[in-house]
């Protein structure tokens, strides 16, 4: 890891959570208590159980963010791109990371001290009534996984969860999904509590039906319409 002081107001991601909500009156103090660091692919920022120093907002790069769950099977929780935030869930009184944080692809990310960032959010009004509406939509979106995760059977949380991916990161123009090159067909079972074996069989089921199109670890949504009628509900 690296330290660097980039200037906020010269960065290029215009997605910054803190930037976005923050009067630029503000910044040069911001950048003045951020630290940056840089993470190769596969490292983990933070991981589950440890204490929590702080707050983290993804510059570059795509992060897992997951939890260990029953029989040491891990839950993919969802990655994080782009200018938002890492480590929120830590900021509970007990200051104990609930989850874990693994870089996708190398990535750079900002950092700021707990009390730095409670600071901040006293001081800009905005900046806390959007991390508020962030927790709930988190919450929301948790409760309808939920929900699918008890009542998809095996084939439709595969279809699930190709197309999270595709929310997610989008379709390149081909029709290949961004990043799906980073994930190991175990990622995609974790994101909707399956095994390997279970998505392997299913994309094989897809592929014959030419809804997808697969190349080694790529894949093509063919057909994204008819992938979309499997979760109808």
């Amino acid at each position: 890891m690296t330290n660097n002081r980039d200037s906020c107001l010269n960065c290029e991601n215009n997605n910054c959570f803190i930037k976005r909500y923050s009067p630029i009156s503000i910044i040069d103090d911001v950048n003045k208590n951020k630290m940056v660091s840089r993470f190769p692919r596969k490292q983990h920022i933070f991981h589950e159980g440890n204490e929590n120093p702080g707050i983290f907002f993804v510059k570059s790069g795509v992060v897992k963010v997951y939890k260990n769950g029953a029989f040491n099977k891990d839950q993919i929780i969802r990655f994080s791109l782009n200018g938002e935030i890492l480590g929120h869930r830590g900021l509970q009184k007990s200051t104990i990371f609930s989850v874990s944080a693994q870089t996708l692809t190398e990535s750079e990310v900002c950092f700021f001290t707990r009390e730095y960032f409670f600071y901040l959010l006293e001081k800009v009004p905005q900046l806390t009534i959007n991390l508020m509406l962030f927790y709930a939509e988190e919450l929301n979106q948790e409760e309808s996984k939920l929900r699918d995760m008890a009542i998809f059977n095996v084939r439709e949380k595969v279809a699930k969860a190709l197309l999270t991916l595709v929310e997610r990161f989008g379709l390149k123009t081909n029709k290949e999904i961004k990043y799906i090159e980073k994930l190991s067909r175990q990622d995609i079972a974790e994101l909707v509590g399956l095994t390997s074996n279970q998505v392997t069989k299913v994309l094989a089921d897809f592929k014959s039906e030419n809804l997808i199109e697969i190349e080694g670890k790529k894949i093509r949504l063919a057909k994204k319409p008819e992938m979309e009628n499997i979760i109808a509900i």
